[in-house]
């Protein structure tokens, strides 16, 4: 995935109400932008970190500067615009890096089952988007897809999910299990979106009930897996799995914080 236009280079300020950050531009003028993340961008937020928008000629848009990119302890990249996350796994599946969800002879996007919207449904049939057509087709032969994209990670490079305790994730995942129980095929893909993971964990010290009913989905049949992002400032692309642990219980302790 290519950014559409150069990105813009600044100095971060301060994020707040959490859909807007302010920012210094290179002439030293103070400028707001939007954030496309609900998370809570936690070592993504640090003043005084460098910071890269993007830039629309959309005159309806409020904010036309939208926050990209933002460099985190270490010189790591890490892109905090969560809507990139689903063009770029579908990138990842166009072009066969994703191998278990390639081969399918259809997508579809933002696609609503039982009263749950899912990013991608795959499938062999033409007519999958036709409810009748989707109850006849052999359900194992139809995969609903979620994407979410990782941000948070530590100074060991490992990644963890969720960064926020918003229900609305819980309730995606249990809709996911829900499709599987009905016999489809059900996958939750974990975009890495920074650059200094290496390994993806459930964020029990954050949101205790997604890590227990991930487990839960695991034992159900919910496929798991994760994709590294290798990220520049012309554009990110899909490259390799990164490894999901998902231990029977996850202890969180920074390593400033062990004991000698």
């Amino acid at each position: 995935m290519k950014f559409p236009s150069p990105l813009q280079e600044a100095i971060l300020l301060k994020r707040y109400k959490r859909f807007l950050a302010d920012i210094v531009l290179a002439n030293q003028e103070k400028h707001t932008i939007y954030c496309p993340n609900a998370g809570n961008l936690i070592g993504c937020n640090v003043l005084g970190s460098r910071v890269w928008f993007s830039r629309c000629s959309n005159p309806n848009k409020t904010y036309h500067d939208t926050w990209e990119l933002v460099e985190i302890e270490g010189g790591k990249l890490v892109c905090v615009n969560h809507q990139r996350a689903k063009q770029i796994i579908l990138d990842g599946i166009a072009t066969n890096v994703i191998a278990p969800l390639s081969g399918y002879q259809h997508v579809l996007s933002d696609v609503k089952f039982n009263n749950q919207k899912f990013d991608f449904l795959l499938s062999e049939y033409p007519h999958f988007n036709d409810k009748e057509k989707l109850s006849e087709a052999p359900k194992h032969d139809n995969c609903f897809v979620v994407v979410q994209s990782v941000t948070m990670g530590d100074e060991i490079h490992r990644g963890f999910y969720p960064d926020t305790d918003d229900k609305r994730i819980t309730k995606q995942l249990s809709a996911l299990i829900a499709a599987k129980e009905l016999g489809y095929r059900a996958v939750w893909v974990y975009c890495v979106m920074n650059t200094g993971i290496n390994k993806i964990f459930p964020a029990d010290h954050i949101n205790p009930d997604f890590g227990c009913l991930l487990r839960q989905a695991v034992i159900r049949g919910v496929e798991v897996m994760a994709y590294r992002v290798h990220i520049t400032l012309e554009e990110m692309v899909v490259t390799e799995p990164v490894e999901v642990c998902i231990p029977a219980r996850m202890l969180y302790t920074p390593r400033s914080e062990k004991s000698d």
